[in-house]
């Protein structure tokens, strides 16, 4: 054997070795299961320091209260409550034009719900909102951050919930899962207990008829322990655990509380919904939640920023509420929706299932359509709700709202996004509550004739 092959043949085994010890170790991380991955999550959360937290947190009056308390937890959400990164990773950021109008500002807006007359100058000038940005067209028309910062990671509310229903309309288009699928196919929790049958369409929906609900008289839901949506609270640490381990884990305990009708009967808006339909997502695709958002959507969008969303220690994360972003990145959410998007996140046939909706369940004796949406949109030409979507208009415009003044409005047909966040405001200037106007400030004349 020549000299030359004999220093040959240990560069070409220890090349092998190599090789071999990176395949068995991709291969490991490959099938890693969904608990390890969970267990690699938690392991990873910020933890929130003493010397972060400006102000009190307790429960639930974090949730409840108003003013600048409020504003300061919102705002900083993550210094409070321990959160897991949705990573942009190197993925280049959709950098937004300006074409700031002289006039929206000005435009007087007004609903059925308050008769007064305001404007979005004026809302911002009494800092009855935290922050405003509107695309039209693509192109930032209007922004605005009375009380935050643009760098501010702002919490969602229930603005999250439509993240859960864009991972799930993702998973159909892959046919990972489907709208008729039920429960009890992805959920063993729920074997042979009152909540198996219900489908994921009725989750979506809003109307799986679970016991677990979140509004309810004297919102007991909120300050009872002995609640299941109390407890639910606790179990994704929004609320304090309890001193001592759970007896069972969020599902059990959802799958235990039973259901208090038959699915499809009532638009009953409960959070327990959401949690079901991400644990649904999560073993269906043995993907944590924040991988699929950063799957599906994070890694899409051109976001400026990693999100933030809640983990608690036994791995339930803030699917139904507690997502955290900048203002900007929202609002490209928002716009990769719509036609303007470099890259959109919605198949048509999951933007066809937003609009297909169920009119008489949105309008169900007792249900959060008649007690809510049709109060506050009448004659705006509110339809149903659907996929998680809050309200969806007449004119194929749809949006989302979260707890304290949070809200994504998308009309693809207008080329319109607005995005707002806020806290819970002085009660006695409702009339300034960009929820109640934000259906007037999209029917502006400015935003017609937009072809």
């Amino acid at each position: 054997m020549s000299r030359s092959n004999r220093l040959l043949n240990p560069i070409i085994i220890f090349s092998l070795i190599l090789f071999i010890g990176c395949k068995q170790q991709a291969t490991q991380e490959k099938e890693l299961s969904l608990e390890d991955k969970i267990t690699l999550a938690i392991e990873s959360r910020k933890i929130p320091t003493p010397d972060e937290q400006k102000v009190s947190f307790t429960a639930p009056e974090w949730i409840e209260g108003r003013g600048p308390h409020s504003t300061e937890i919102f705002r900083h959400l993550e210094n409070y409550i321990p959160t897991v990164l949705i990573e942009k990773g190197d993925t280049e950021t959709n950098e937004l034009a300006e074409n700031i109008s002289n006039t929206l500002g000005q435009e007087l807006l007004t609903s059925t719900f308050f008769e007064n007359e305001t404007s979005l100058d004026h809302i911002c000038a009494e800092k009855q909102i935290n922050g405003v940005i509107v695309l039209h067209k693509g192109k930032i028309i209007y922004e605005k951050y009375p009380e935050m910062e643009p760098t501010d990671r702002h919490f969602l509310g229930s603005v999250s919930k439509s993240f859960i229903g864009t991972v799930i309309g993702n998973l159909a288009d892959e046919g990972i899962l489907n709208e008729q699928d039920t429960i009890g196919k992805f959920l063993p929790e729920f074997k042979g207990k009152p909540l198996e049958n219900v489908s994921i369409e009725n989750l979506l929906r809003m109307a799986s008829g679970t016991d677990c609900r979140e509004h309810v008289k004297d919102r007991v839901s909120f300050t009872d322990p002995n609640h299941c949506f109390y407890q639910l609270l606790q179990h994704s640490t929004l609320f304090p655990e309890p001193k001592t381990p759970f007896e069972e884990n969020l599902m059990e305990l959802v799958a235990n509380a039973g259901a208090y009708e038959s699915q499809g009967r009532t638009y009953d808006y409960t959070s327990a919904n959401s949690v079901i339909l991400a644990t649904i997502a999560e073993r269906a695709s043995s993907k944590p939640f924040h991988q699929l958002v950063q799957e599906y959507i994070w890694s899409k969008i051109g976001a400026e920023d990693d999100a933030r969303t809640t983990l608690s220690s036994t791995g339930v994360a803030g699917s139904y509420g507690t997502m955290l972003m900048r203002l900007r990145d929202l609002a490209r959410y928002g716009l990769a929706f719509t036609d303007d998007a470099t890259t959109k996140i919605a198949s048509e046939r999951y933007l066809s299932q937003i609009h297909k909706g169920d009119r008489e369940l949105f309008r169900s004796e007792g249900g959060t359509g008649q007690r809510l949406w049709l109060k506050l949109y009448e004659d705006q030409g509110p339809l149903f709700q659907s996929y998680h979507w809050d309200v969806v208009f007449d004119d194929g415009d749809f949006v989302k709202f979260g707890l304290g003044g949070q809200a994504v409005y998308i009309s693809p047909e207008k080329r319109l996004v607005i995005a707002f966040f806020s806290a819970n405001k002085d009660e006695t200037q409702n009339n300034m509550n960009m929820v109640y106007l934000v259906r007037s400030l999209a029917l502006l004349e400015h935003f017609k004739g937009y072809n």
